[in-house]
């Protein structure tokens, strides 16, 4: 009676399998190979990181029901806390536990094929090197989120899910500036062929270990099997353990235990022998990043007997120095973040909320998914501004369907919304306003491509209205009320610089007849248009943001308010 194999149904996943199969096949032992659709396969979301083992459990929940007899896993997927009822029969021999940056080639760039038939490593600083100002990179991976964003910030995390093929087309179709991916997936992808019509098209930097261990257990296949057949399968155990990379694999995992983090936490361990390496972020360093902050990440590299762990802890909040009396930023757009790294340049900034922000959930489309045929076909969700993020987050706790499709942020602010809640955008437009979000649109989604935009109460619908003139199919509806709050007078000097965040703030600010100052910075020509068109503001002089939030407000106060 032949063993069946189970297994997720992509190509790398196949190529473990089949390795398996190979090797009982050549001990004479016949196989058959189950194709097994996991709930990770089943969404195209950024918010992978909240939930452990997707990709494991559909597959051995198979070997509890005995429809298959060993179950084939990437052992970096799979859970600290597998149940009892679960063994782990075998590992494969370890490949490469490397992680490799993939960029679109540039001319006189080595290829793919030329940097993965070579062994040279290339240092950290020298891969961020190669990365621009502000660049997106794609992997919903903690651990590589968290190791890139301590060193560059300014740098703009996509999620970009499916299979690595799937992964590689979005970097060709420049939907993400650089891909980092695990560089055994690709070599066993290149011997089956899969990647030998792209392999010219991309370059890549394999990054050196010392500075970017790796995940536990990546690079290893491991070997599942219910618990009752262990010893039944022991002749099976024989063939494919190798007893190195159980070692070095299990070693791993019982640190990642130790920090009490699941397969996705934010930690590098890799051993190989007796030698460690670990770098672990700490648990909310998320946060910390969205604030503005740094965080700290723990480092080790020596003997494996001589590790002693020491996690990171979160730092508290900054509490702001009052800025009374000095000249200042005053948003509405109300960003620690911003105001974190504008102090940071010796900027000072007051938030002030000047709009209640009510989301409207029971608004939100529900249940949408199950009319589409394919995941092709499914709906893109575009935010338009922060806020928007916030609903959506909110609305996705109650409705999988929402999480489960891509997002499009028009801007980093948007971006950053949603991944401070744990959701990765799939795509930023890096759009300044509604007009660049359209032109973003129009160039990078296709016209059948269905989408869904929730807008503000008081939103005009010029920009849904120019999407459906285009062609494209617009489902719209208000997904969260503005509303003016009652603000107290606060000091506004005349050398401060406001800036309004929408149309909306510009209009409760002036009934709350708080005083303007002579510099007022808007985001959008529509708040603009708003803004010259109330009296309260009729002697300011109205500029819109040009370029990134923070980087056009340092370059402007350096330019117009540095003595």
């Amino acid at each position: 009676m032949a063993i069946r194999i189970g297994t997720r149904s992509s190509n790398l996943a196949l190529w473990q399998a089949n390795t398996v199969a190979s090797v009982l096949n050549q001990a004479g032992i016949e196989t058959e190979i189950v194709q097994i659709k996991s709930s990770g396969d089943r969404s195209l979301g950024g918010n992978l990181s909240s939930a452990i083992g997707q990709f494991v459990h559909s597959i051995d929940q198979q070997l509890m029901n005995n429809q298959i007899d060993i179950a084939v896993h990437s052992s970096k997927d799979v859970p600290t806390d597998t149940p009892d009822s679960i063994r782990n029969l075998a590992y494969l021999e370890r490949g490469s536990t490397t992680d490799v940056v993939l960029f679109k080639r540039q001319q006189n760039d080595p290829s793919l094929y030329d940097v993965l038939s070579q062994g040279h490593e290339t240092p950290l600083v020298e891969v961020l090197e190669r990365i621009q100002p502000g660049s997106t990179f794609g992997t919903v991976s903690g651990r590589r989120q968290s190791l890139m964003l301590s060193q560059r910030p300014d740098l703009i995390p996509l999620s970009v899910r499916g299979h690595v093929e799937t992964r590689i087309e979005r970097l060709l179709e420049e939907r993400v500036d650089a891909l980092l991916l695990a560089q055994t997936g690709l070599e066993r992808l290149r011997t089956t062929g899969v990647l030998d019509g792209v392999q010219s098209r991309l370059t890549a930097l394999r990054i050196h270990p010392d500075d970017w261990p790796t995940a536990p257990g990546q690079g290893a296949v491991c070997i599942h099997c219910n618990a009752e057949r262990y010893d039944e399968f022991s002749n099976l155990r024989e063939l494919l353990n190798h007893p190195s990379t159980e070692k070095d694999v299990i070693r791993e995992r019982s640190i990642l235990q130790m920090v009490g983090g699941g397969c996705l936490y934010p930690a590098g361990i890799e051993v190989r022998g007796d030698e460690l390496r670990v770098r672990i972020s700490p648990q909310g360093w998320r946060t910390t990043f969205c604030e503005g902050r740094e965080y700290r990440i723990f480092s080790y590299k020596g003997q494996y007997d001589d590790f002693e762990l020491r996690l990171p802890h979160d730092d508290e909040a900054p509490v702001f120095e009052s800025v009374s009396g000095k000249p200042k930023y005053i948003s509405t757009l109300n960003s620690d973040r911003i105001s974190m790294v504008l102090a940071n340049n010796g900027i000072a900034m007051s938030n002030l909320s000047v709009i209640d922000l009510i989301p409207k959930l029971d608004d939100w489309p529900q249940n949408f998914l199950q009319q589409y045929q394919s995941k092709r076909e499914w709906p893109y969700l575009v935010l338009t501004s922060p806020f928007a993020a916030k609903c959506a987050i909110r609305a996705a706790e109650v409705n999988p369907d929402i999480s489960r499709i891509k997002w499009l942020a028009i801007g980093e602010g948007t971006a950053r919304a949603c991944f401070r809640r744990g959701v990765t955008v799939a795509i930023c437009a890096k759009a300044r306003n509604s007009k660049e979000l359209l032109q973003y649109i129009s160039a990078n989604v296709g016209v059948e491509t269905k989408l869904l935009v929730p807008r503000s109460s008081v939103a005009p619908t010029d920009f849904v209205d120019q999407l459906k003139s285009s062609g494209y199919n617009v489902h719209d509806w208000i997904g969260y009320e503005n509303k003016s709050k009652s603000i107290p007078q606060t000091e506004v000097l005349p050398e401060d610089v406001l800036l309004i965040s929408s149309s909306s703030s510009a209009v409760s600010w002036a009934e709350n007849g708080l005083n303007a100052p002579n510099e007022v910075i808007c985001m959008g020509n529509n708040t603009r248009e708003t803004i010259l068109s109330l009296e309260h503001f009729k002697n300011c002089n109205v500029s819109v943001l040009e370029g990134p939030t923070t980087e056009y407000l340092i370059e402007w106060w350096n330019r117009n308010r540095r003595a």
